[in-house]
């Protein structure tokens, strides 16, 4: 009885072996490599990258992929990871794309990594792996990218101050420069404004101005808003702040703004003492 458990035992060993070995001779992890890395969605507050994972599966049957894991690092410092169930298939002896998105918020960076406030561009290290099921549920497939994305910042907009043109019994003829300051390392053309303009607590001009001025990376625009008003008893305080030689101007709206990674809306809300030119 003994002899006969060392032989039943002795044949499950061996047989497990024959097993391992059968298996790693037929099975083989597949290869993965990050081919390209793509902007799919960019505005002054955040920014998507979408990194496309090439998968290529050199087994003679198909593969399940049941998810994956990564790890982004900004600068040398982990910024966020993330855990995803996502069932995908990689066919037999063929290879098929993954895409893996990755949203980088710049206020949180900032207030993670203060060394990034002054840094045109910032180093980022992608780190990863696969979760294959099936037979190869034993594989973690790792992969890894590293590169660089821009520093973006939000654009500072100032009042340059109100100029009158023309005074007339009857109203006055103005003009409003607004400076767009740009700290990019890329420019914008602001092709259309949608905005509200008030002086001295009362409205004065809303509308939409288009093709306004081209911001040049690391430089600054002009923006002139021709303003034309009628003297009634609502602007008495306009009309005596703009002879002050100062006046409170308050403007709020939108621009739309043409950059190299696409359109970006740039919402903005502010107000500010200017000086009235004459």
């Amino acid at each position: 009885m003994a002899r006969r458990i060392v032989l039943l035992a002795s044949f499950i060993l061996f047989a497990g072996l024959f097993s391992c070995s059968s298996l790693q001779q037929l099975v083989q992890p597949p290869d993965v490599k990050v081919e390209d890395i793509n902007i799919a969605d960019f505005s002054f507050e955040d920014v998507t990258l979408d990194f496309g994972l090439l998968v290529n599966n050199p087994n003679a049957f198909g593969i399940d992929l049941q998810g994956y894991e990564y790890s982004f690092a900004v600068e040398g410092k982990e910024f966020l990871s993330a855990s995803e169930e996502r069932p995908f298939k990689v066919d037999a002896a063929g290879a098929s794309t993954v895409q893996i998105p990755v949203t980088i918020n710049f206020k949180k960076l900032l207030s993670l990594i203060k060394q990034t406030q002054d840094l045109d561009s910032l180093n980022f290290d992608l780190v990863g792996k696969l979760h294959p099921g099936g037979v190869l549920s034993a594989f973690n497939i790792p992969f890894e990218r590293s590169g660089r994305l821009p520093n973006v910042r939000i654009p500072e907009i100032k009042f340059s101050g109100v100029k009158i043109k023309n005074m007339g019994f009857s109203g006055i003829d103005l003009e409003l420069g607004i400076n767009v300051i740009n700290k990019n390392v890329f420019g914008f053309n602001i092709g259309k404004l949608d905005y509200d303009i008030a002086l001295a607590g009362a409205s004065v001009a809303r509308g939409v101005a288009e093709k306004l001025a081209s911001v040049p990376a690391k430089g600054a625009g002009e923006i002139k808003l021709p303003i034309s008003l009628n003297f009634s008893s609502a602007l008495t305080s306009l009309s005596s702040a703009l002879n002050s030689g100062a006046v409170q101007a308050a403007i709020k709206g939108r621009a739309n703004l043409g950059t190299p990674f696409g359109p970006i809306t740039l919402p903005f809300d502010m107000a500010q003492e200017i000086p009235v030119l004459k």
